[in-house]
C-alpha cells in the first residue's frame, strides 16, 4: 500500500478512537406531568425523540428510558430509583430526567402538538456511579404565537432544552 494511504488510514483510525474517548453516555427519561392523564401524549414522545437525536447527532452514546407519567411524589421517587438502577446496570454515565409540565385548560387541542400546551420544562441530571444530582434547570416557552404554536415550534423548543442540558454537562 502507498505510504500516504497508510498514513491517512492511521490518522482516521486515531481520530475516531480519540473522539470516542470524549463521548458521553447518557440516558434520557421524559416525565409527563399532566394531572388526570393516563396516556402518554404525542408531545412527550416528540420531546424524547428530539432530545435523544440532539445528543446522538453530537456523537454521544444515548438511550432513553420509558416515558413516565407523573402520578405522585412517592411514585416518582420509586421510578427514579428504578431508572437509576436500570441505567447503572446498562453502563450509562448520566441519567437526565426531563419533566414536561402541561397546561391545557385553555387549549384548542390538548392532545395536539402545540407549543402553548407546555407550561414549562424542568430537568435534573444524575451521575449514575453515585446516584447524586449533578445539575438541574428549567425553561418555559418564551413567546407562543401562530407561527410557532405547532410541531416545528415544539421541536425547536425541545432542541433548545437539549442545548441547555448539553451546555450544563460540559461543565460537570
Amino acid at each position: 500500500m502507498n505510504r500516504w494511504v497508510k498514513f491517512l488510514i492511521s490518522g482516521l483510525f486515531a481520530f475516531f478512537c480519540v473522539s470516542g474517548a470524549f463521548a458521553k453516555s447518557l440516558s434520557i427519561q421524559i416525565i409527563q406531568n399532566n394531572p388526570g392523564q393516563e396516556k402518554i401524549w404525542a408531545t412527550s414522545y416528540l420531546f424524547e425523540q428530539n432530545i435523544t437525536d440532539y445528543f446522538f447527532d453530537a456523537g454521544d452514546i444515548v438511550s432513553s428510558s420509558p416515558i413516565w407519567i407523573s402520578a405522585s411524589e412517592d411514585k416518582n421517587k420509586s421510578a427514579l430509583r428504578a431508572s437509576l438502577d436500570e441505567n447503572r446496570q446498562g453502563g450509562m454515565e448520566v441519567l437526565v430526567r426531563v419533566e414536561l409540565f402541561y397546561d391545557v385548560k385553555n387549549s384548542s387541542n390538548p392532545d395536539g402538538l402545540l407549543l402553548n400546551n407546555i407550561k414549562n420544562v424542568e430537568w435534573k441530571a444524575y451521575a449514575l456511579d453515585t446516584g447524586r444530582e449533578i445539575f438541574k434547570g428549567k425553561a418555559e416557552p418564551e413567546r407562543v404565537d401562530s407561527k410557532n404554536n405547532n410541531e416545528l415550534g415544539l421541536s425547536q423548543f425541545a432542541g433548545y432544552i437539549a442545548y441547555k442540558i448539553n451546555t450544563q454537562m460540559k461543565f460537570q
